[in-house]
């Protein structure tokens, strides 16, 4: 049976995840998500920390709303931001622009707002 999710969806967690990174399904997978690394396309952004095998929320990404992701480094405010490993994000370009940051990182680590493009 199908369903339709709006805004956020919960999957199984194929490795340890940490709040407000990137994410994509797993190969060949339809139900558990995995980091999205550098340059790599990505379906939404944890909600919550989770442990491998455990369900986690995932919002997805949809243009139009804001979003708290975690920065690989510095990264200006109003500056792009690009896939970074371990699902963060970056100022480094890697792949197509992701979105915006609306806030200011210093280091890395830092949560942050970002808004899509």
């Amino acid at each position: 049976m199908s369903q339709f999710n709006i805004g956020s969806k919960a999957f199984t967690a194929g490795e340890d995840l940490e709040a407000y990174r990137r994410v994509k399904l797993a190969a060949g997978s339809g139900t558990q998500v995995v980091y999205a690394d550098a340059g790599e396309a990505f379906i939404g952004f944890t909600a919550a920390k989770a442990v491998a095998g455990e369900m986690v929320s995932v919002d997805l990404k949809f243009t139009g709303r804001t979003f708290k992701v975690t920065a690989a480094g510095a990264i200006a405010v109003g500056g792009s931001f690009y896939g970074a490993a371990d699902g963060k994000v970056s100022a480094t370009v890697s792949g197509s622009i992701q979105g915006t940051v609306l806030e200011q990182a210093a280091s890395d680590g830092e949560i942050i707002e970002g808004l899509l493009v």
